[in-house]
């Protein structure tokens, strides 16, 4: 099986999705998704991580001085191609869980595919920040929707369908009710009930 996790910031996908690898005995790819595609492409894991799930501008701008946001424009769509080719080939190794980057989407025409998307409370979801990276809760609510923002952006930009529909996905999670463990227990059931 392939398993893609889409996830809201401080909803616990990326936890949930390392526990699960580990109890399936899937590999597990997150960052690794965007070391692979420096990999494979010749740019640098530096520019990947800048562009990494984040807004793209789709306006260019054509006064002098500007040039620099049409480069940046096109290098996004570079780095996206690259991360997309890079989702396919390592799905085609089988078993592993992708976290984020369009990955439902990229790879929708498979048939051993089971799209996920975890969600929580945002009063959770600024909690765990809060811990997370010792932030204020000002502070944390501002990471969480900044970050949900530029994810729903990027998905809505390479996908043209709205990120967290559960349209999009065959499994959605309440990760604040249950817990990372619960998350774990509620996929790896979902996965016994489809291979019955």
């Amino acid at each position: 099986m392939i398993i893609t996790l889409g996830r809201q910031h401080g909803s616990g996908g990326h936890d949930i999705a390392r526990a699960l690898a580990a109890d399936l005995g899937y590999a597990c790819y997150d960052k690794e998704i965007v070391d692979h595609a420096a990999e494979s492409s010749g740019f640098s894991k530096e520019i990947f991580h800048s562009y990494d799930e984040r807004r793209v501008a789709t306006y260019v701008m054509t006064t002098p001085g500007y040039f620099g946001v049409h480069e940046g424009f096109r290098l996004n769509m570079k780095v996206a191609s690259a991360q997309f080719e890079t989702i396919r080939a390592l799905a085609d190794k089988g078993n592993c869980i992708f976290v984020g980057r369009c990955a439902d989407y990229v790879l929708r025409k498979r048939e051993d595919l089971l799209r996920v998307f975890i969600m929580a409370d945002e009063p959770y979801r600024i909690q765990t920040m809060m811990k997370r990276r010792d932030l204020t809760q000002e502070q944390a609510k501002k990471l969480v929707r900044e970050v949900d923002k530029d994810r729903s952006s990027y998905y809505k930009y390479y996908t043209d369908q709205a990120w967290g529909d559960a349209e999009n996905y065959d499994l959605c999670i309440n990760s604040a009710h249950i817990g990372v463990q619960g998350a774990v227990q509620v996929i790896k059931a979902y996965l016994s009930a489809c291979g019955d």
